[in-house]
């Protein structure tokens, strides 16, 4: 399918993006020679000006943050205070920017009687929209033709409120005279203004701005990623249909037929382009889209702004008390452009042209009429009637936000989709407990965030960021808040209150591959700066000096990992509730081995089977296996490496297990491989293991992170007792660096509590030295391959969400992939960093001159 948008403002840019997006050849018409359909960016002095600035919050702009979002648009915190001053401030001067200072910045309004009916009125004001928009949505027959001076005039508010508050707000939303604001339709501008949280005087959600029209750029590189053509400075004449289908004709002469249109051109030039071809119900739905035009000038002149500076906002009215007035934006404000530079004003219609002008244009924007509101209601009745489709932010309030969303769904009308519209989301209303749990947050974050950035999006549109100034993370992060629980989760359990918070979708991150992983990453990286300021006391967890609320849920998570201690009995239970969980589950995000343990790659994009392969082949070979050789294996998993070592030496193998689906499925491999007579496999704990035999070779891959340290000396205890004269003991094992291990002992967390019950990491001394005390076994070789362990952790996630529908076909709920995907970027983070590695290292007592006694053919193989 071939379609034509005509029109390149970000109605038509979304909805060529959508078109695209399916696979629709698509071609962009604009008689400018920029998109986007407002000025372009501007060059003064040195400082990038956008003339087109938009601003817009979370919480009314879902569809828009989405979109920004995936471009990957970056977004700057704006500010859209007010400021009303009234004859040069004689009769009336207020504003918000600075609160009540603000507020009251004209003295004698603390004691003006008028003035505080003003302020209750802006109160009552705000109940009273919420019952007429409430009275509206439950009566769907009660019609929509009262205008915003019925509205006033029924409600009876003071002439002051009028002047001084609600036909300022309206003329700097729409920029349009003051004379027709009590015209508009009350249910357009009630809606908005409800919608957007500006029914009280603070207390918005927090404002956000696109710089630079960088978004449009985005846009534009998506849409020719996608095989669009854009073609600008080509104005259409006009747009006709006939069976063939959709022909446009540009002034240029140009003719193209395309199998549909979209026009998302304004509503007038939209019929102008339709001509005579345009039906009686387009003439009478889109004419009632009627447009004011405005003059509008960049400069530098201050006196466009309130008498009083303390007033001074971002969006600035002035007004005489006959009916005149203007409205004045400080881009300096809104752009966050630095009080060093030159302040530069935007001015809707001044009454004069001001000094210092820079830029002069004329711009239009609908006006939000009874009639246009009846019209939009029925825009249904004109969509793709005869191929041609309409969008623009007419079709809304008239703003970007609008126009984006007239754009989705009139692309997703000509696919004949559902449509992809999301609601906005409710405004975020935490309880005392739960606010009290933010500050304390908000205040860990502060103190704690030294390198980074963290973002906290809140569904109602607060923003909180967290940006630290050490330069050892470059690191940025936005975590959309969806519950309040998220807060009161952190403040009273810490990190595995953050866990919890994740699994329960308290929170979700904007970027959903790589958020949670970059979130651990700078955690680490700030703990790790505060390393020198806790060598000098107890090492702690990265969030015990400031959130000192979780001490008792860390008490309750500590008793409970104190009991899984992995004794005889409990040691199976911890096992099975992990590696019992189902085979089929591994194997949907395993390699084809089953293979559960760091991976050796040798490239990046190697396929994990081989990694897991070279890996086997590397603990053979330390472990220098031969046919006459009976090694055993202590903890066998699925088989991979019984199966291998076997293949490859013919030596007789015993394996030990504590997992009942493992022995089970490891039997039946075995059992098709026909290696019955070589290979036994045994539900049994390393402290049972039957003492009739020596073995020449004991092979233990990543297993004593289940032992437990109060088990550690046991264990080599066991493996001595177990292990021929000269035979050889090779550990594979996942390490903690020495520094942190006491804290790690003496506290718990997300893996000790979700994943491995009973578990825990080793420091490299601490096995050394415990091995030591407890056998005669010394170290001969040793190296860390826990670089290798990032990319085994990536290809099992992948795995994993490939495969995410097979999983929750067996049984597994959401919270369970979610639980599952804090653990991969969990234990990914900390070895992404290397601040966690992964040690392979041969024993054997001293002497053993069988294994090591010729220098030329005993050398230790390696991994690099």
């Amino acid at each position: 399918m071939k379609v034509a948008v005509v029109g390149a403002g970000i109605s038509g840019l979304v909805c060529a993006y959508e078109l695209a997006k399916f696979g629709v050849k698509v071609v962009v018409y604009d008689k400018e020679h920029y998109l986007s359909g407002h000025p372009n960016t501007v060059t003064i002095n040195g400082v990038d000006l956008d003339l087109g600035f938009m601003v817009f919050n979370r919480a009314t702009y879902p569809n828009m943050m989405e979109f920004f979002e995936f471009l990957g648009v970056d977004m700057d915190i704006s500010d859209m205070s007010f400021s009303v001053s009234l004859d040069q401030g004689r009769a009336c001067e207020w504003g918000t920017r600075n609160g009540f200072s603000s507020l009251f910045a004209q003295k004698k309004n603390v004691l003006n009687p008028y003035f505080w009916q003003m302020i209750r009125e802006i109160s009552r004001f705000r109940q009273d929209v919420i019952s007429y928009l409430e009275a509206l949505e439950n009566n769907p027959d009660i019609d929509h033709n009262e205008t915003l001076g019925q509205f006033i005039e029924s409600h009876v508010y003071s002439e002051l409120f009028q002047k001084a508050y609600l036909i300022p707000i309206c003329t700097s939303i729409w920029t349009c005279p003051l004379e027709g604001v009590l015209g508009f339709s009350a249910y357009y501008i009630l809606s908005f203004l409800h919608d957007h949280h500006l029914l009280q005087l603070f207390g918005l959600p927090q404002l956000l701005t696109v710089r630079w029209r960088s978004h449009i750029n985005k846009v534009k590189k998506e849409l020719e990623k996608k095989g669009c053509q854009i073609r600008t400075i080509c104005d259409v004449n006009s747009v006709t249909t006939n069976e063939e289908g959709c022909t446009i004709v540009c002034n240029d002469g140009a003719k193209e037929v395309f199998d549909g249109c979209i026009m998302a051109a304004d509503a007038p030039n939209t019929l102008k382009m339709l001509g005579k071809e345009a039906t009686g119900d387009e003439i009478r739905i889109l004419g009632a889209f009627q447009y004011v035009y405005s003059d509008v000038f960049l400069h530098c002149d201050k006196t466009f702004l309130p008498l009083n500076p303390t007033t001074w906002s971002a969006c600035n009215f002035l007004g005489t008390m006959n009916n005149r007035g203007c409205v004045t934006y400080c881009l300096s404000i809104i752009q966050n452009l630095g009080e060093s530079k030159l302040p530069y004003f935007v001015t809707v219609d001044p009454p004069h042209t001001p000094q210092h002008t820079l830029v002069k244009w004329r711009t239009s924007h609908s006006v939000p009429s009874v009639a246009a509101s009846k019209a939009s209601r029925a825009l249904h009745q004109i969509q793709g009637r005869r191929g041609i489709w309409f969008c623009g932010a007419y079709q809304g309030y008239g703003f970007h936000a609008n126009g984006l969303k007239a754009g989705v769904v009139a692309a997703d009308s000509m696919l004949r989709r559902s449509c992809s519209i999301r609601d906005n989301p409710k405004h975020m209303v935490p309880t005392w407990p739960e606010t009290g749990a933010r500050l304390v947050v908000a205040r860990f974050f502060k103190s704690f965030i030294q390198t980074g950035c963290i973002i906290l999006l809140e569904e109602g549109g607060t923003i909180f960021t967290f940006q630290g100034t050490e330069r050892k993370c470059s690191l940025k992060v936005s975590l959309r808040v969806h519950s309040t629980q998220f807060y009161w989760k952190v403040a009273t359990q810490a990190d595995i209150g953050l866990a919890d918070a994740f699994i329960h979708g308290d929170f979700s991150f904007v970027d959903k591959n790589e958020g949670l992983l970059n979130l651990i990453m700078i955690f680490i990286a700030n703990r790790d700066l505060k390393a020198s300021v806790r060598a000098s006391r107890k090492e702690r967890a990265w969030w015990t000096p400031l959130l000192l609320t979780a001490a008792l849920s860390s008490a309750k998570y500590f008793i409970r990992h104190v009991s899984n201690r992995n004794t005889l009995t409990q040691a199976r239970r911890n096992i099975s509730r992990h590696y019992d969980l189902s085979n089929e589950l591994f194997s949907l995000f395993l390699d084809e081995t089953m293979t559960y343990s760091c991976a050796i790659f040798k490239s990046a994009d190697e396929d994990l089977k081989d990694a897991q392969l070279r890996k086997i082949f590397l603990l053979i070979r330390k472990a220098k296996i031969s046919k006459e050789h009976h090694i055993l294996e202590i903890g066998f998993g699925w088989g991979s490496f019984a199966v291998e070592v076997v293949k490859q030496t013919g030596c007789k193998y015993t394996g030990l297990t504590l997992s009942e689906q493992q022995l089970e499925y490891a039997q039946l491999r075995v059992e098709q491989a026909g290696l019955q007579d070589q290979i036994t496999l045994l539900l049994c704990d390393y402290r049972q293991i039957p003492n009739k035999d020596k073995y020449d070779r004991i092979i233990s891959c990543e297993v004593l992170e289940h032992i437990g340290h109060d088990f550690i000396g046991e264990f080599f205890t066991c493996c001595e007792s177990a292990l021929a004269e000269d035979g050889l003991l090779v550990l594979q094992f996942i390490s903690i660096p020495d520094e942190r291990y006491d804290s790690h002992r003496h506290s718990t967390d997300f893996m000790r509590e979700y994943i491995f019950p009973g578990g825990g990491l080793n420091a490299l001394s601490q096995v050394t030295s415990v091995m030591a005390a407890a056998s005669r076994l010394c170290v001969e070789h040793l190296e860390n391959i826990g670089i290798h362990y990032y990319q085994t952790l990536k290809c099992w996630r992948r795995n994993f969400f490939k495969n995410q529908r097979q999983i929750c076909a067996l049984g597994f709920d959401d919270k369970f992939i979610r639980t599952w995907e804090y653990y991969f970027d969990y234990c990914a983070a900390g070895l992404k960093t290397c601040t966690i590695g992964d040690y392979q290292i041969v024993f054997s007592r001293p002497g053993n001159v069988a294994a090591f006694g010729d220098p030329y053919n005993d050398t230790m193989p390696s991994a690099y």
